[in-house]
């Protein structure tokens, strides 16, 4: 009776799981993972969905790469408009890009005090840190600054490269590298003394726009749906 009563148990358990709701996956360009989170629980707080919401964080990039080989993710907030827009041509998409934020490109070198021109700064930097322009958008409006302001590294060494603005941001907070190009948003979130960067003037790059896409291959549309209403609505 009582192996009866625990291979019962054992069905009904299994049966839970199989029938529990698959969770809201949302694939987020790393310089704005910490708002998203922060949306995140301003959404669940304010309407009451208790259900898991799974964040993936990474470069627009690989992310966008990972969502055309199939990932199952709900939402995609990128980090430039193109690579929604392609989702969203390629019938990838449930329906158009939007536009969410707009992003601000900041030279954040703690070493120095930011009074210097943007020049100046960077003739002072022995070791300069970048997101991959073929990856992240930010990456590509560095690349756009620093030829806007005709800057050469003066040794091999000078240029890093990382996979995204995430990571750019880590090597200069280590030491790893002396300053580098990130998002605005991530020093304010960091709460980085105004003095240490360097907010860069839009005519030096392209405009950061940042699009969203709901997609096809996620198993919560509708919840999908309501969190991005949400979250546009802000």
């Amino acid at each position: 009776m009582i192996t009866r009563l625990l291979l019962l148990s054992v069905l009904l358990v299994g049966h839970s799981v199989l029938l529990a709701d698959p969770p809201l996956r949302i694939a987020v360009a790393s310089n704005y993972a910490n708002e998203l989170n922060k949306s995140v629980a301003r959404y669940q707080a304010n309407t009451g969905d208790t259900g898991t919401i799974s964040v993936s964080i990474g470069s627009t990039g690989k992310l966008f790469a990972q969502i055309q080989s199939g990932a199952p993710f709900d939402l995609f907030f990128a980090a430039d408009v193109d690579r929604p827009k392609r989702l969203a041509a390629s019938g990838v998409a449930l329906g158009p890009s939007q536009i969410y934020t707009t992003g601000r490109l900041v030279l954040w070198h703690p070493k120095h005090n930011t009074r210097r021109g943007l020049g100046q700064q960077l003739e002072q930097v022995a070791r300069l840190c970048v997101a991959n322009p073929q990856l992240a958008p930010y990456g590509l409006a560095a690349k756009e600054t620093l030829q806007y302001l005709n800057w050469q590294p003066p040794t091999a060494r000078t240029l890093v490269t990382a996979e995204n603005v995430g990571q750019v941001f880590a090597m200069v907070k280590t030491g790893n590298a002396d300053a580098g190009f990130v998002a605005l948003s991530q020093v304010r979130e960091q709460q980085v003394p105004s003095n240490q960067y360097w907010i860069i003037d839009e005519r030096m790059h392209q405009p950061i726009e940042q699009g969203v896409v709901l997609l096809r291959n996620g198993a919560q549309p509708e919840r999908a749906q309501a969190f991005l209403d949400f979250l546009l609505e802000k």
